[in-house]
């Protein structure tokens, strides 16, 4: 699979600043946090290496974001969004997790282990609880046991044997990963959502602002989406990460109205309403900016978004909160 970034390598190293505004703009809304990682592979490349660097260096100037000028090495798990392992610069292709144990099906049981080990953390998972959650009847000891050994064997193949041997720990009880040796984008995320609530309670929201704007960032979608019995065991966790997105999103979005900066409100609100239209305090936010910018259609639009994602029947709710602020604002 070709890198996808590569497409916008031209436009993130135009010569024109907007042009690079924009290119990022639009490359971290659709591909997130996600982006960095790609371009960072691209400096193992001797073709592309100087144009990834560029590329980098504008989009930290541009977004005040934290740039690591040197190729990704260990190992990278995107659990929001697409499920996508990335081992050094390279991404573990899907048919590699199946490749020893019997195509796609077997594939899906042995990402499904890795995915699950990663939700579980340092703790790890007894083999039962593995065998429950991967498997909707249970797994047979031979079937886990066959399954864990095509994962070692994915890990080898991707990444050598040192690493399937230190990342993967198993013994007859319990399987865990070694957290030393890997990180997740969830993990970041709630590490960053907790640095910004402590950092806007000792200096202020203006301080908190760059960490709530990595967590937007960082957020790419339902967390361990398309997992194998993933939403037996990853339901609670993912309403966490999505809401403290949300709360990462108002808390922009209110700073930016107060500021009058009502378009960049908007761009923040839009944000989270593709993930959850229905998000009170966003909507909310996103009624005000568009009122004070004069813009009833985007008003309109949001306001029936968030009617059909919750249900409401504005004659029947008048007390709902953006019911209510939304007959104010259009009285």
């Amino acid at each position: 699979m070709s890198n996808p970034i590569m497409l916008y390598l031209p436009l993130l190293t135009h010569s024109d600043l907007a042009v690079r505004q924009q290119a990022t703009t639009i490359l971290l809304t659709h591909y997130g946090n996600r982006a960095l990682t790609y371009l960072r592979r691209l400096l193992d490349d001797p073709e592309l290496s100087e144009q990834a660097r560029v590329a980098l260096t504008s989009i930290g100037e541009i977004t005040g974001l934290r740039i690591e000028l040197r190729p990704f090495r260990g190992v990278y798990v995107h659990c929001l969004g697409d499920f996508q392992v990335f081992i050094d610069s390279r991404p573990v292709q899907a048919e590699e997790w199946g490749q020893s144990e019997g195509g796609r099906a077997g594939g899906r049981k042995v990402q499904g282990i890795f995915a699950y080990l990663v939700h579980c953390g340092e703790a790890g998972a007894t083999r039962s609880e593995i065998g429950a959650a991967i498997w909707s009847n249970g797994a047979s000891a031979s079937s886990l046991a066959r399954t864990l050994t095509a994962l070692r064997q994915v890990l080898n193949h991707c990444g050598g044997n040192e690493l399937a041997t230190n990342l993967l720990y198993t013994d007859r009880q319990r399987c865990a990963l070694n957290p030393d040796l890997y990180r997740s984008d969830a993990d970041l995320l709630e590490q960053t959502f907790k640095l910004a609530i402590q950092t806007e309670t000792r200096e202020g929201i203006g301080a908190a602002v760059p960490f709530y704007q990595y967590v937007l960032d960082l957020y790419d979608g339902p967390y361990m989406e398309g997992i194998a019995g993933a939403q037996q065991w990853a339901t609670e966790r993912g309403a966490s990460l999505l809401n403290k997105t949300i709360i990462a999103g108002e808390r922009l979005a209110a700073h930016a109205y107060a500021a009058g900066r009502d378009q960049e409100c908007l761009q923040y609100c839009e944000r989270i309403m593709t993930h959850e239209p229905c998000a009170t305090a966003v909507v909310g936010w996103h009624l005000r900016a568009s009122h004070r910018l004069g813009l009833p259609v985007e008003m309109q639009r949001a306001y029936h978004r968030y009617l059909a994602a919750t249900g409401i029947n504005p004659r029947r709710k008048r007390d709902d909160p953006i019911v209510q602020l939304y007959r104010e604002l259009t009285a």
